[in-house]
């Protein structure tokens, strides 16, 4: 009897080993699905933040597109204020030639003083910059240089807003000094293009600015006073900044697209010369921006 059972014992031995392993196997299994889903967790989360940066580097480089377009936008100020000045000031009384020399001489220090604060977030950016492409891939590292950025932003503006506030405060004595014609003297026009032009460029500015930048609520009322000096005058800078577009305007239009407008909507986002009417008559037609989505 004992024989017996030792024999049914060791011809089940086999069964028993193979079902160990079945279990083993399943169990090894299930701990590869397990580990399957951990990886594809991490693979998730890794793609979700490698598209976060992505995102903040597309809007750094963002940053320094604006930056380089004030950077011009700079330039090309400093150059017609240079030239343009210049070319009134031989059609104005020998009076006034001691203030026009003034004008010149501060409003290229005032182009001297907005391309070193240019500089300085040049390198603000470009040392943030380096810092993230170093390997600051944390959120925490991404928003510190936004911040950065947008500090520095913010003091361009008020140095620039500064600027802006002394040159309207040397064309309002510009225009204090230019003589009135007389009756039967015709008008000469230039100084008040010129200073219109620039009036409507300072509230292109203003309109991009937040209104808690020091020194804004100041400019913004030294631009109206210059506004309504000029219509006193006789001269009307019409506003267009920010109001519909329609196509019987008599104006030279550049059109962009802008999916953020209502389909079919125009809208004027951009003064690049304003129209000017002396008298009622159009001395000068505008040279306008319009956003559209068509």
């Amino acid at each position: 009897m004992k024989y017996f059972l030792f024999i049914m014992a060791f011809a089940h031995m086999p069964l028993l080993s193979k079902a160990n392993d079945s279990l083993k196997i399943e169990n090894l299994q299930k701990e590869v699905n397990d580990l399957k889903s951990v990886v594809s967790e991490i693979q998730k989360e890794d793609g979700r933040l490698r598209d976060l940066y992505q995102q903040q580097t597309n809007d750094l480089d963002s940053l320094r597109t604006l930056q380089l377009q004030q950077v011009e936008n700079v330039k090309s100020l400093a150059d017609r204020l240079g030239a343009d000045i210049s070319d009134a000031n031989q059609k104005i009384d020998k009076n006034v030639s001691t203030l026009s020399e003034s004008i010149n001489s501060r409003t290229w220090l005032g182009a001297l003083g907005i391309l070193i604060a240019i500089g300085l977030l040049a390198c603000t950016y470009y040392m943030l910059r380096r810092k993230i492409s170093s390997g600051a891939t944390t959120i925490d590292k991404i928003r510190s240089a936004q911040e950065g950025l947008e500090t520095a932003q913010k003091a361009m503006q008020e140095e620039s807003v500064k600027l802006d506030s002394k040159l309207v405060e040397l064309l309002d004595k510009k225009i204090e000094a230019t003589p009135i014609p007389t009756v039967n003297e015709q008008a000469d026009h230039t100084l008040a293009l010129k200073v219109a032009d620039e009036i409507v460029r300072i509230e292109t500015n203003l309109s991009h600015m937040d209104t808690s930048v020091k020194g804004y609520k100041q400019l913004a009322k030294a631009v109206e006073r210059i506004r309504t000096n000029f219509l006193a005058n006789g001269y009307e800078i019409v506003e267009m900044l920010g109001k519909p577009y329609n196509e019987g305007m008599k104006v030279v239009a550049n059109f962009v697209s802008d999916d953020t407008l209502a389909e079919g909507e125009q809208k004027i986002t951009g003064i690049i010369k304003p129209q000017i009417n002396y008298k009622g008559k159009m001395i000068q037609s505008a040279q306008i921006t319009v956003s559209q989505n068509l």
